[in-house]
């Protein structure tokens, strides 16, 4: 007599997501990736943050890091949100109303080349994504390979009043900025410091003495401006003939033109070196 043989219930099968047809972001990093994968048309709003493209300027605005308009995103019925690693109250609402979301984690520069490659997985655009990263990591074997061999201190700047030496912010080692530095052949004047952002004392950077040191700025950035900002840096005796401002936002945007914010790190790096 045969024994009665255990059936074993199936596993149930979930279908994979579709490819998302409707996609908000709320981080400027991420949306220039999507416009980088030519997905413009599936990108229904943005933060209100988003400048770059300059095409994101006709879609709508739905808040930003500290203030998303949940009751519109959820009214635009997206079936992808990207949102900021940090935004767990919208992360949490749209987990409990079915809305798939993604998450995005500033970092450092192999960071944003992984966040690249994760976006374009998830939002069916790999070949997209794959060619991106793969532009950019050949730029940064050039630069490499083109790097001078005396590493000049760079000292780089966010957010100082013109005319104001007392307050501003540095970058650590933590950041795609640090890393692009040290790609064009230059060394972070606080590249020893273990963090995204500082604000360093005056007293410290004079001790540090930068050979380099730029400011960026997001665009546009007025002349008069520039003239004093150099005045103010040299007022100190600090990278005298060798303070640049810049005024473009991948400088200040981690995404699909990190190579473009390398090669301007390395355009200035070979300068103190001639």
């Amino acid at each position: 007599m045969l024994g009665v043989i255990a059936c074993q219930p199936l596993p149930q099968y979930a279908p994979p997501p579709t490819t998302p047809q409707r996609i908000i972001s709320v981080v400027p990093s991420a949306t220039e990736m999507l416009f980088a994968f030519g997905l413009d048309e599936k990108v229904i709003a943005v933060g209100d943050y988003d400048r770059f493209p300059p095409e994101v300027s006709s879609k709508p605005r739905i808040g930003g890091l500290l203030n998303p308009n949940i009751e519109k995103i959820i009214e635009m019925k997206p079936d992808l949100v990207v949102a900021y690693g940090s935004q767990d109250t919208l992360g949490e609402r749209l987990k409990a109303l079915g809305i798939r979301y993604h998450l995005f984690v500033h970092g450092n520069a192999e960071d944003t080349l992984r966040a690249i490659s994760d976006l374009g997985r998830i939002v069916g655009a790999e070949e997209s994504s794959d060619k991106i990263v793969g532009d950019i990591r050949k730029t940064f074997d050039e630069l490499r390979a083109q790097a001078p061999p005396k590493k000049p201190k760079v000292l780089l700047v966010h957010n100082r009043g013109a005319g104001m030496l007392g307050s501003f912010y540095t970058v650590g080692s933590k950041t795609f900025q640090h890393d692009l530095i040290n790609i064009a052949g230059g060394e972070n004047t606080f590249g020893d410091v273990d963090r995204e952002a500082l604000q360093p004392s005056i007293e410290e950077v004079i001790k540090r003495a930068p050979d380099i040191i730029i400011e960026t700025l997001p665009p546009p950035i007025d002349e008069r401006d520039v003239i004093q900002r150099k005045k103010d840096w040299e007022s100190l005796g600090l990278a005298k003939g060798r303070v640049h401002i810049l005024g473009e936002n991948y400088y200040l945007v981690p995404g699909p033109r990190l190579h473009l914010a390398a090669r301007g790190f390395a355009e200035i790096i070979r300068r103190f070196s001639e």
